[in-house]
């Protein structure tokens, strides 16, 4: 009867039924289990600000919530323990609740920056960074004081914001320091003049001064040698030192006395490259050894603060609360570099998060590479970050000639970067593009600042844009009146900015000296008739000389004309021994080599008759009967 109704069919439609109910009844038992689970944990909601927020009282960009919480956030508060009157309280608070936990950052609402409401997005959502601050590099080739005014109002043409001045030895410093300050140095009068100037064009002003590495222009000196934090590099001071902290507290009193004068919302305390191994700025890194820890005063140090990434977090931190505690008024920004490889744990316990905006910077053309995601996520704890890309000094240190490619595809990056990040902070504060003059105080000239003035105006406008522009820049073109290329050395005609008339002999010049290394390089009448053989023993053919000669006058007299002409242009913004640097590094070398040609064309020229062969082996022979009779 059974087997009947069931039937081999119907029994298979039964075992399946079964078996949906048994899996059926152990889901809904595995699902209460979670939430009986889930009931038992401690809850953590969303705080009243974000995570790690700026305090109210500190920042006058957030105003004040006036309306009182809803239900549901009185219930958040009560469970929290937190103070609606008190939102510095319930900052710290939410921050240490969640120091052991992924912190969830988002933007902070109603701020404005530069009278505008935070953030600005452009219409497909990349964001644009309200503060663009251009960076001045014044510890090689620093301008004359009249520059300067042109200077501003060309940033004011392309939209910068802002400026970031690294004075070095260009600052008039007194006491101990005057005697190491550069020979051309500005007065304080020119120093005001300056900043009088930036402040006029409606400039924010950044000062800038390096307190633990870069320091080469003090530590260089036998007077300062003895506070070196390595006696043989001086390029990172003994911060622990009590005589090194006095003097540096004594270069940023003296920079930020004047500069408070002007309005003094940022101060940049550098903080960077504090290492023996290279860490090349455009982006390329090699193995990272802190050249801390090494002094005496330092290994002592290190006792209390048990390594050399706390000790240097401590001197960091310690000089950041200098600066607040003096100039109340002031936020402190610090390269990121030397932070990422600080655990997050020792970051919070010096407070940095409370202390410091780090900077985050890179000069490659592919971030995602070298400025990876893991990197902003080491540095989430802090509210209020920034980006800083390069325009000029960051293409290799011997780079003279514009080339803005590598620069473009430096700033193209940094908009995705910057736009995939932004949300993971409250503010990401503004974009800081660095022009630097030399790699280090020791380095060799980089760009000059009017060979890259054109780069820096297509920066501008692709990061105003959001988007790649495929060499497509018509606001630069209308401004600086011509269309610059991309290309290395190469350049255009007719341009009309602060210093044009530098940027086409410059870019020439590279031309010119491209087409004489090829000629050395190559040519078969040169490499075989005008040899290293003919200039010191003056044997060739006449004939072979006759058209040589040409080719070395065809390629000296242009470049001869360019270093006068240069000279000429140059003296116009910058001192003399600049000048003469500039023309011994890039240009002497090459003039020496035509002119010592011309001098054997000239010795062959008017020679008759030439010695027998071997002509080599004769001169070892007469340096060796010389020799022996010496």
């Amino acid at each position: 009867m059974f087997r009947g109704f069931f039937g081999r069919r119907s029994r298979s439609v039964w075992v399946r039924l079964t078996y949906l109910c048994i899996v059926t009844i152990i889901f809904l038992f595995a699902t209460s289990q979670f939430k009986g689970t889930a009931t038992h944990a401690r809850f953590v909601p969303e705080p009243i600000q974000p995570v790690h927020s700026i305090d109210r009282a500190a920042d006058p960009r957030i105003p004040l919530n006036l309306e009182p919480p809803n239900l549901k956030q009185k219930e958040v508060d009560e469970r929290l323990n937190l103070d609606v009157h008190n939102p510095t309280r319930n900052a710290k608070l939410s921050t240490r609740k969640l120091t052991t936990e992924q912190k969830t950052t988002k933007p902070a609402q109603n701020i404005i920056i530069n009278g505008e409401k935070y953030p600005k997005l452009t219409p497909d959502g990349k964001l644009i960074p309200q503060r663009r601050i251009v960076h001045l590099d014044l510890k090689g080739a620093p301008y004359k004081p009249q520059y300067f005014t042109e200077l501003f109002a060309f940033f004011n043409r392309i939209q910068a914001t802002g400026i970031l001045l690294e004075w070095e030895d260009m600052f008039p410093f007194k006491g101990r320091l005057a005697g190491a300050v550069n020979k051309n140095a500005y007065s304080m009068e020119t120093v005001e003049t300056i900043l009088k100037e930036a402040q006029k064009h409606h400039l924010h002003i950044i000062p800038l001064v390096q307190t633990m590495g870069h320091l080469e222009w003090i530590l260089k000196l036998e007077q300062f040698s003895h506070l070196r934090e390595d006696a043989r590099f001086p390029q990172v001071i003994c911060f622990s030192d009590d005589d090194a902290w006095d003097l540096l507290k004594e270069m940023i009193e003296e920079v930020a006395e004047v500069h408070k004068k002007y309005g003094m919302p940022f101060f940049h305390i550098g903080a960077d490259e504090a290492f023996q191994v290279r860490y090349f700025k455009h982006g390329f890194k090699h193995p990272i050894l802190l050249q801390i820890g090494i002094c005496n005063a330092s290994v002592t140090r290190i006792q209390k603060e048990y390594s050399k990434e706390r000790l240097m977090l401590w001197h960091i931190a310690r000089t950041a609360e200098f600066v607040k505690e003096t100039y109340s008024d002031t936020q402190v920004l610090a390269w990121h570099d030397m932070l990422i490889s600080a655990m997050e744990s020792d970051i919070e316990d010096y407070k940095l998060t409370e202390l410091i905006q780090p900077v985050l910077w890179n000069y490659a053309e592919d971030l995602d590479v070298y400025l990876p995601r893991s990197t902003w996520m080491m540095l989430r704890n802090f509210g209020s970050v920034w980006g800083s890309s390069a325009w000029k000094g960051a293409d290799g240190p011997a780079r003279y000639s514009t080339n803005a490619n590598h620069y473009v595809k430096n700033h193209e990056s940094w908009i995705k970067q910057y736009t995939m990040a932004y949300q993971d902070f409250n503010v990401f504060e503004g974009l800081i593009m660095t022009g630097w003059s030399r790699y280090d105080h020791f380095s060799v000239l980089s760009e000059t600042i009017p060979v890259a003035l054109p780069t820096l105006a297509i920066s501008m406008e692709t990061i105003l844009e959001g988007r790649p522009l495929l060499s497509n820049h018509p606001v630069t073109a209308e401004l600086l009146q011509c269309s610059p290329p991309l290309d290395l050395g190469f350049t255009a005609s007719g341009c009309r900015f602060p210093g044009s008339r530098i940027y086409e002999l410059v870019n020439d010049m590279y031309q010119k000296q491209m087409q004489l290394r090829t000629y050395r390089q190559d040519d078969y009448e040169l490499n075989g008739w005008l040899s290293r053989v003919s200039d010191e023993y003056s044997v060739s053919s006449h004939w072979y000389i006759d058209k040589i000669e040409q080719m070395i006058e065809m390629h000296a007299a242009p470049l001869e004309r360019i270093a006068e002409d240069l000279r000429f242009e140059m003296e116009k913004i910058f001192f003399k021994d600049m000048i003469d640097e500039f023309l011994f590094t890039y240009l002497g070398e090459d003039l020496e080599w035509l002119n010592k040609k011309r001098a054997t064309i000239k010795t062959i020229s008017t020679s008759k008759k030439f010695p027998k062969r071997p002509f080599v082996e004769s001169a070892i022979s007469r340096s060796s009967v010389s020799a022996k009779c010496r």
